[in-house]
């Protein structure tokens, strides 16, 4: 009896813990569907992983609109990016049985991809900087994502376009993080030219099924089409429209298939020490390097936070860890550890709606995890920070512009719309954008800064490589310009977008009346005009995924697009030729289109005009 006794005092507080995440549970599945209901989502899946490596999977809301059949914890998902972090495991796993080095140069694993990389005898792309996204590497191109012309077995080499050209390298490799999709289909590549196999088999039996995760694939599925997955939920855009899955060309950097139920495994096994069934499966040393950022400008600069070999860490809610999110069709994913506290999450759903606010999924699974307060700095305190202090920096007041730009067609254009204007206001920088808030920074002390709701130093300024100032937050890198290169470019665009628009309505304005003549100025530029309306309203008919597709709305567009500056010119040309025996009201539209030329031949310069959408 006293042993029966005992046994059952020690069962205590095990049953009370069991009941308070029984009665959390139930809450935190109130809770999620609340959540649903109010932005505008369908259904969601998530896991919860303890200290005690228990795992609590949940479902809420719907896995079809159309059939309101209910979301559950063994439906399967796509997840988006969260799909680097696994295939990153899978490259480590190579790295841990000597038949990889994270120091390779790429171009000698995989000899038929070659790098536009001006740095190449001192910096050469290597494997560790696809992991990190330090490789200097574009994101993606539309053509690359928004296709329907991919499919589930087209070579890596036309996916990425290594077949073709040289990549180019925008960004010295290793010095600054850059979002790259592209740089992980060149890992799926060099997984490739390493096992002698597709990287979907072998990732699905060396890395998958190591880690007993057998709900979860790496080759495509889809909810249509005679190999439909009656297991996987339907993706919506926003108004629940549905969004089946369609195969594309950057499948490496975001094609994997999962249940709530294995990425707990694989999330307990990112807490772990590399083992698997009792069996070394990554080596130590880069399991400590998972979520923890190294060599770039940032991290010598002092910031704590970075990309590590799979993950980004993520300051948000009190608690800081290694995050990896995830964005495709139809579905949204966040997968976070707590290395420190040996707990984590993963939550998923069904709908990709940008206007709703997933972020409170996070904090709510962030809350069910009871994370203990996180100390000042830690875990990723960099030796040279110091108590604060109070600098004053007016010589980094000015302007800044991304640098590299994630999608460098476009860099032009995203440089005069994503500036940052940095001001010092005494010891506190005070950062503005034009679509966001302003934002006021606290010191740390050599120049890091944090921002409000951090617990670590969010940014820092520091000298760059080629001695411009830069401010960086560990994932942006931008550089300060002279404010001439965003005013003059910004204004120039601005007269012809005015101009445009005037020489547009006095064309229509002469039309209703009776008197637009082929020899009046504004003729050849308001016909070119309303000739857009046709690639507009062909666009409108095609799917979004074939934005960057070849199709007969986007050919349409491009040669639309090259006759608009071309009949500002001619335009221009005939009210200049009839200058003198024209009246006021022809002279003044004649100076309206002579305003336009020099905005218009920036775009034509800057390769915008004419529009080819697949070319972006």
């Amino acid at each position: 009896m006293k042993t029966l006794l005992q046994i059952l005092l020690l069962c205590i507080p095990a049953l009370a813990s069991a009941f308070a995440v029984a009665g959390d549970g139930t809450q935190l599945q109130a809770d999620m569907q609340r959540i649903l209901d109010e932005e505008g989502l369908q259904g969601v899946v998530w896991t919860t992983v303890t200290a005690d490596g228990l795992a609590a999977n949940g479902a809420a809301g719907v896995r079809d609109a159309a059939t309101r059949s209910p979301m559950q914890t063994s439906t399967r998902v796509h997840v988006g990016s969260v799909t680097k972090a696994v295939l990153a495991i899978g490259v480590l796993r190579l790295v841990s049985q000597g038949r990889l080095s994270l120091d390779a140069p790429v171009a000698e694993v995989v000899p038929a991809i070659g790098f536009d990389n001006r740095w190449e005898s001192t910096h050469p792309v290597r494997v560790r900087h696809l992991l990190a996204h330090t490789a200097g590497l574009e994101n993606l191109r539309l053509g690359q994502f928004f296709s329907l012309k991919a499919s589930a077995d087209v070579p890596l080499a036309i996916a990425s376009g290594t077949d073709r050209a040289p990549l180019r390298v925008l960004s010295q490799p290793g010095s600054r993080f850059s979002y790259s999709n592209l740089g992980y289909t060149v890992l799926g590549q060099v997984i490739e030219a390493v096992s002698g196999e597709r990287y979907e088999a072998w990732m699905d039996r060396e890395v998958l099924a190591a880690l007993g995760m057998r709900d979860s694939t790496f080759t495509y599925t889809t909810q249509a089409g005679s190999q439909a997955d009656p297991h996987l939920a339907m993706g919506h855009f926003e108004q629940a429209r549905p969004a089946p899955a369609v195969p594309t060309f950057l499948r490496p950097a975001a094609q994997l298939t999962t249940t709530a139920g294995d990425m707990a495994l694989f999330a307990s096994f990112l807490l772990g020490d590399g083992s698997t069934a009792g069996q070394p499966f990554i080596e130590m040393e880069l399991m400590e390097a998972l979520t923890t950022p190294a060599g770039t400008e940032a991290v010598r600069a002092g910031l704590p936070l970075g990309h590590g070999l799979v993950l980004v860490g993520r300051d948000r809610h009190g608690q800081v860890g290694g995050c990896h999110p995830g964005n495709t069709v139809g579905y949204w994913a966040m997968l976070c550890v707590f290395p420190q506290q040996r707990r984590a999450f993963f939550v998923a759903t069904n709908t990709d709606n940008e206007d709703g606010d997933n972020e409170r999924l996070n904090q709510r699974l962030i809350e069910a995890l009871a994370l203990p307060p996180v100390a000042p700095f830690a875990p990723f305190a960099p030796p040279q920070v110091a108590s604060p202090t109070s600098p004053s920096l007016p010589e980094w007041d000015g302007l800044y512009v991304r640098s590299p730009q994630a999608m460098p067609a476009i860099a032009p254009l995203q440089g005069l719309t994503e500036f940052i204007r940095v001001d010092t206001l005494g010891d506190k920088l005070r950062l503005r954008s034009l679509s966001r808030d302003a934002q006021l920074l606290q010191p740390f002390g050599n120049q890091l800064f944090r921002a409000d709701s951090r617990v670590l130093p969010s940014h820092v300024l520091l000298m760059g490589e080629d001695g411009q100032p830069v401010l960086s937050d560990g994932l942006r890198s931008h550089v300060r310009v002279p404010a001439w290169r965003i005013i003059m470019p910004g204004l120039l665009l601005s007269i012809a977008m005015i101009g445009v628009v005037i020489t547009m309505l006095a064309g229509v304005v002469l039309a209703i009346r009776g008197k637009l003549r082929w020899r009046s100025p504004v003729f050849l530029p308001a016909l070119a005009g309303a000739a857009l309306l046709l690639p507009i309203a062909l666009l409108c008919r095609q799917s979004l995924l074939e934005l960057g597709d070849r199709t007969v709305a986007s050919i349409t567009l491009a040669s639309v697009s090259l006759l608009l500056p071309l009949a500002l010119l001619a335009g221009t040309a005939v009210g200049l030729h009839g200058w003198r025996r024209a009246g006021r009201s022809t002279r003044l539209l004649t100076a309206c289109l002579l305003a336009t030329l020099p905005g218009v031949g920036l775009l034509v310069a800057w390769q915008l005009l004419p529009l080819r959408l697949w070319l972006l």
